[in-house]
């Protein structure tokens, strides 16, 4: 697919490039053959009107290119003054004057043996003068001209064709790769709704399967229910935001508020999960700091980080989390005690789905997506988002939002 759509443009910068290169060369060949038309019969039109050449140099009977000759004729057709300056004998003229007077025109070409020669006809007092001059020249250069063209049009292909193999190949990467991860993400996806969707579908087939118990009775197989539909809820949710995330559609309101207080609000509900988990959590939140951007999604976003720090923080451990304004930036920092995060999997951790202990995030219910959406957020409000980690010690994630 991917080699198809390569090949097209590329076919399509060589389409134009030949059509541009085609244009100017062909507009420089029709510039320069009218060019020599126009000065040969002004050259010609100045010698039928002074009717007399004076010879430059001995009769040779090699034509100059910029050189003109005449013969004049009565008015019964005969030859009667041939010019001194001419390479060609009377006999010649009378075969040329045969073919000039068959066209009946007062300006064109005709031929002898290998020369062409413009000619034009200029009526006198005592019949007319036809003024030659040779084209042979002209035709030479505009051959060379020709063969110039088509050698540079074809060295410019073969460029063109190497440089646009080369930009085809840079361009269509992102879109390459963005055709991966989506292929990738809807694999996932299928894939963390296959498990929600068969328990829910044993756990109804096993209340179908006892149809004259009570529904009290069938408590523990309605719970499991109950346990997987909030998982595919949260799930689908989390696949529709990233979604929209995707086609820029994630459109939020924005407005100043204190993103001071909006953390330490996200942080107080955190408090007891942690504290049943034997895990302390400190704050060191700098105060009245006003923000520019969608408080619920701040809201959002440290619950997301702080969500993280508990599920890899052991007991006894601890977690910090700190905001501070350093100059036209906002600094949230979420470090915790954990395990920590090995180097092969630090700049894998904000894709989606991605887990480093898949057999553990899969028992705790965890997607995989919330580090995916956190880095979302953060994009959306022109941030940037970090992590830095030493195994056995913990993890740190850094955020820096731009402030007006």
């Amino acid at each position: 697919m991917f080699r198809k759509l390569k090949m097209q443009l590329i076919l399509i910068n060589l389409i134009l490039t030949s059509l541009v290169l085609i244009t100017i060369f062909s507009g420089i060949y029709i510039l320069m053959s009218t060019s020599f038309k126009h000065s040969a019969y002004i050259r010609m039109s100045k010698t039928a009107e002074m009717e007399n050449i004076p010879p430059s140099r001995p009769h040779d009977k090699n034509m100059t290119a910029s050189e003109s000759f005449f013969i004049k004729i009565n008015f019964k057709n005969q030859i009667e003054e041939i010019s001194p300056n001419s390479p060609l004998s009377e006999k010649n003229y009378k075969e040329l004057l045969e073919q000039i007077l068959k066209k009946n025109k007062p300006n064109g070409t005709a031929t002898y043996e290998n020369y062409i020669l413009r000619y034009i006809k200029v009526p006198k007092s005592y019949g007319f003068i036809v003024v030659f001059q040779d084209k042979s020249f002209d035709d030479e250069v505009l051959r060379r001209l020709i063969t110039i063209s088509v050698t540079i049009y074809i060295i410019s292909l073969v460029f063109v064709f190497i440089i646009s193999l080369f930009l085809a190949n840079i361009s269509l990467k992102p879109i390459i790769n963005a055709w991966k991860k989506q292929k990738a993400f809807t694999a996932d996806a299928s894939h963390e709704l296959r498990t929600p969707l068969a328990v829910i579908t044993t756990n109804l087939d096993i209340v179908l399967d006892n149809k004259d118990e009570t529904v009290e009775s069938q408590d523990k197989w309605l719970k499991n229910i109950k346990v997987e539909t909030t998982r595919m809820t949260k799930l689908i949710g989390d696949l529709l935001f990233l979604a929209r995330s995707d086609s820029h559609k994630n459109g939020f309101d924005t407005s100043s508020f204190d993103i001071s207080s909006a953390v330490t609000k996200s942080v107080v509900p955190l408090e007891p999960v942690a504290t049943k988990h034997k895990i302390s959590i400190l704050s060191d939140i700098h105060p009245d700091v006003i923000f520019l951007g969608n408080e619920g999604r701040i809201n959002q976003l440290i619950t997301i980080l702080i969500d993280n720090a508990i599920k890899h923080t052991p007991e006894g451990g601890s977690i910090k989390v700190t905001l501070e304004k350093v100059k036209n930036k906002v600094e949230i920092i979420v470090s915790d005690t954990g395990e920590g995060i090995a180097p092969e999997h630090l700049n894998k951790i904000f894709e989606r789905f991605y887990k480093v202990d898949k057999s553990r995030s899969n028992r705790q219910g965890n997607f995989g997506l919330g580090l995916s959406i956190a880095k979302c957020i953060v994009e959306e409000h022109n941030g940037t988002i970090d992590v830095s980690s030493t195994v056995g010690k913990g993890s740190t994630f850094k955020v820096i939002f731009p402030v007006s």
